[in-house]
């Protein structure tokens, strides 16, 4: 579970959940610049960063309206959810600690269905936003987007890594499976003695 200095700390390197914030308490606004910068700061990130950077702002807002609507307290839940799936991973590579790769690849294959469910509820909160606060609805409509485009690239992503996995067991494996010492060179049939 994450303390408080350790979600300040993703919220302080993600910026966009700043510029949530400060917009939510009228210390911003958002202007057309300050959307194609939240739109280009997402697109820039890895899927996984850009996972808990929406999750992150989109629990700020959830956070505001929560009592108003209950679709918002539900995606709040589920933004805390996902901010505890992925952040402690998040940190221990950004601090460059060895994880497990077993444990990331599993954590990986995740991110797509995270994402997309995030964009859902973004959509479904939109509808209401626009009613009562149509900069917050312009917001979740930017993190819903990006969302929605940052699952591609997580599937992509996933499928680099898999196809990259299969392809080291295919070229290992042969040799694992042999009991002598013949080492198979490419274009050239085993010897035998």
């Amino acid at each position: 579970m994450l303390n408080d200095t350790e979600l300040a700390r993703i919220t302080n390197r993600l910026q966009v959940p700043l510029v949530v914030q400060d917009i939510l308490d009228g210390q911003g606004l958002l202007t057309p610049d300050v959307a194609y910068g939240m739109h280009e700061v997402l697109s820039d990130y890895q899927p996984d960063s850009a996972l808990l950077c929406i999750a992150l702002s989109a629990r700020i807002i959830a956070k505001r309206f929560q009592y108003n609507c209950p679709n918002m307290a539900v995606m709040k839940m589920e933004c805390d959810r996902m901010i505890a799936d992925y952040a402690d991973l998040w940190l221990q590579h950004a601090d460059k600690k060895n994880v497990d790769d077993t444990l990331v690849l599993d954590t990986l294959e995740q991110i797509p269905e995270d994402l997309e469910a995030l964009a859902e509820l973004l959509e479904i909160n939109k509808s209401y936003l626009e009613r009562v606060a149509e900069d917050v609805a312009e917001m979740i409509e930017i993190l819903a987007v990006q969302a929605r485009s940052q699952v591609l690239i997580a599937d992509t992503f996933i499928d680099m890594i898999e196809q990259d996995c299969e392809n080291t067991l295919e070229t290992v494996s042969p040799l694992h499976a042999m009991n002598d010492n013949v080492i198979p060179f490419p274009g050239h049939g085993l010897r035998t003695r």
